[in-house]
């Protein structure tokens, strides 16, 4: 009896620091299956000897519903979780720093440093220990008196049921419960998908996820809590400052923030708050602050607390994120691709000091699943320099005169059968007048047919000229009237006809991507190309059957049936086909495809490239010049990538490369490379 019971406590204390390496530190040192075998063993012995059961174990992660009905217990905090002062702008940081070396000046001649985090945007909790085992886990409330919700947060696989490495006898931690951008907008597709209403953001995630009766959809729903303070500690286990404490925080197996720094004043801690604002988009889970703290405790004793807020702490605020304003209109927009796009026209609200008139809705489906009504009152979210979009209506405040919305079944443009695709629908007429300028413009771009002599604003003059009113009259100008335009001499004309003249003769894949067909870019055209290696043969697809196209198609590796459906239905209409023609006779003549002819770079041919963060040059530049030394560019890292280019702030991509092994190189070792 005594050998099965050691190793049930083994496999617990086993288990437990597994679940830490994982869950906390990411650092796993066992395979998934062989965790199961250990968890599995550990069930075994627990079935045959209930006994040896015990409340750390990782089998009581997740115990049984309350039932409907049910409220969690109130319970008194030891210690009140108090709010923070709020500040919002430079001056208040400095005046922060002033007051507190007035307050101290006066008591001690110790000088106060500082301690930086960022303000997690998630739900507070408090977490109680005894003799290193999780005995109660309390939310905030009002401060004063909390709810019992020990069971839910048990389920949180970051919270230790048993410390790790002689914990003090009695510890309370606080910390943030929080949801990754990632599970948020997992489960907003899921409500939606159910037709339920979505969360609003990941914090409103967390809290409702929180006051659920059931642990196992706590379980379910991935989130993690982060340590951001210890309240109470043994006698022999004081600290003397904040950031030792959440050191020993971390050894006894919480997660803490990997964003902290000490600093000695305002100016410093402004660089701090501003460097995580610039940084933000690219953390997983949301900050809407930073939080500046005196890190010497007995500072922090000396300074006390005001009738509300402690006098040792503060929070810097970041730019306001979300507002809520009117839905004054729907417009459609008809984009390059001739995707159409919904786009809410606002009553003007301020979000981070820009007035916001417009905001995304991205596609018929959208507003449908989350139920917009022209007239709404609308929660808008604008997160850096990413187009504001609509979080949701505010269903509560609707007054019964909202109107729904009806999506268009033709192009309000030229008229012509909208194709539904995905989400998303589409006018892929050639001559859609909506379309043609930014067809044109793309068409010249170095990404097709890369024509000297033809910039954006001029293609624009000569469109309202009336000399360039379809796609194939780019290849027969009039560059008699073309001279008489203003900013248009000898030598300009000379340089644009030399320009057309040397893109008539491109390769069939640069000519397919300058068509501009929906979900065919650079690399999937390579791949269409190497199969149908003619103008002809492309053309063909829409004279065959449409299902045996779309399974020759779908049989191309990397081409899958959107894309199929999408070269099928351009090629398919008739004005589509008749401009490929006249182009054809006014004399373009693509090449056909060769795979094999850029391949050259030994170092760099038959490898795979994942490229993030901001490069000194053009990143399709970039691109090209791999994929012409026989590289192949992948869009996110998995272990197939060989390489991730990382520049200038890399986000979560270069993370997940180091967690693959993926080998990282910087911008300059892969153009020397290239060159």
């Amino acid at each position: 009896m005594s050998s099965k019971r050691e190793e049930y406590d083994d496999l617990v204390r086993d288990l437990n620091q597994h679940n830490y390496n994982y869950y906390v530190i990411a650092e796993p040192t066992i395979s998934d299956a062989e965790f199961d075998r250990r968890f599995n063993r550990l069930l075994e012995i627990e079935k045959a000897n209930p006994s040896f059961c015990t409340p750390e174990s990782p089998s009581q992660r997740v115990g049984a519903p309350l039932p409907a009905g049910s409220v969690f217990e109130k319970v008194n905090h030891a210690v009140p979780m108090i709010s923070i002062e709020s500040l919002f702008t430079n001056s208040d940081i400095e005046d922060f720093e002033n007051r507190v070396r007035k307050f101290l000046s006066a008591e001690t001649k110790d000088t106060p440093m500082f301690i930086c985090e960022p303000k997690w945007d998630g739900v507070s909790a408090s977490l109680i220990y005894e003799n290193g085992i999780l005995v109660r886990g309390v939310s905030r409330g009002d401060g004063s008196t909390g709810e019992d919700i020990t069971q839910n947060l048990r389920a949180i696989d970051s919270i230790p049921l048993q410390l790790l490495n002689s914990p003090p006898a009695l510890l309370e931690v606080r910390g943030e419960v929080m949801m990754s951008l990632n599970h948020f907008e997992r489960i907003n597709a899921k409500l939606s998908k159910a037709k339920k209403q979505p969360f609003a953001n990941p914090r409103n995630a967390t809290a409702g996820t929180l006051k659920r009766l059931d642990p196992k959809i706590v379980a379910d729903r991935s989130l993690h809590f982060m340590c951001y303070e210890v309240v109470r500690c043994s006698e022999e286990n004081k600290f003397e400052t904040h950031g030792e404490s959440i050191k020993a925080a971390s050894t006894w197996g919480f997660a803490v923030s990997p964003f902290s720094k000490v600093v000695s004043n305002a100016k410093e801690m402004i660089y701090f708050h501003d460097k995580m604002e610039s940084s933000r988009d690219n953390v997983e889970y949301e900050m809407d602050g930073v939080v500046y703290k005196v890190d010497q405790q007995k500072l922090r004793d000396l300074l006390g607390s005001r009738a509300r807020t402690p006098r040792w702490v503060c929070a810097h605020k970041f730019s306001p994120r979300e507002e809520q304003t009117k839905l004054l209109d729907i417009q459609i927009q008809v984009g390059r691709t001739g995707r159409l796009t919904p786009r809410a026209v606002l009553e003007p609200v301020s979000i981070g000091g820009v007035t916001v008139r417009h905001a995304t809705l991205h596609h018929k489906a959208y507003i449908d699943d989350l139920d917009i009504r022209i007239g709404d009152q609308i929660t808008i979210r604008r997160a850096g320099d990413v187009i504001p979009q609509v979080v949701g209506p505010v269903i509560v405040a609707r007054t019964g005169e909202e109107l729904p919305f009806q999506f268009p079944l033709n192009c309000p443009e030229c008229n012509a059968e909208i194709i539904a695709r995905g989400e998303h629908s589409y006018c892929v007429d050639l001559d859609c007048s909506a379309q043609l300028i930014r067809r044109i413009q793309y068409m010249i771009s170095r990404s097709g047919l890369n024509i000297d002599g033809l910039g954006d604003r001029a293609v624009e003059q000569l469109f309202h000229a009336s000399l360039l009113k379809s796609i194939e009259q780019l290849f027969n100008l009039d560059y008699s009237a073309i001279r008489k335009l203003e900013g248009w001499g000898e030598k300009s004309v000379a340089a644009l006809e030399s320009g057309i003249a040397s893109s008539c003769s491109p390769p069939l894949d640069r000519f397919l991507v300058s068509l501009g067909v929906p979900e065919v870019g650079p690399e999937t055209a390579r791949a269409i190309c190497d199969k149908y290696n003619t103008v002809e043969a492309l053309l063909l697809l829409s004279k065959q059957d449409r299902d045996q196209s779309l399974k020759e198609l779908s049989a191309i590796e990397g081409i899958g049936p959107e894309v199929g459906r999408s070269l099928v239905d351009f090629l398919s209409l008739p004005k589509n086909e008749q401009t490929i023609l006249k182009m054809i006779a006014l004399g373009v003549r693509p090449r056909p495809y060769d795979a094999g002819s850029d391949a050259f770079n030994e170092k760099i041919s038959g490898k795979s490239f994942v490229i993030t963060g901001t490069l000194s040059c053009s990143r399709s530049d970039v691109q090209e010049r791999l994929r012409k030394a026989g590289a192949k560019v992948l869009s996110s890292v998995s272990k197939n990538a060989d390489y991730l280019i990382a520049g200038d702030n890399a986000g979560s991509k270069l993370k997940k490369a180091q967690d693959l092994g993926v080998e990282v190189v910087g911008e300059n070792q892969i153009l020397d490379w290239l060159s």
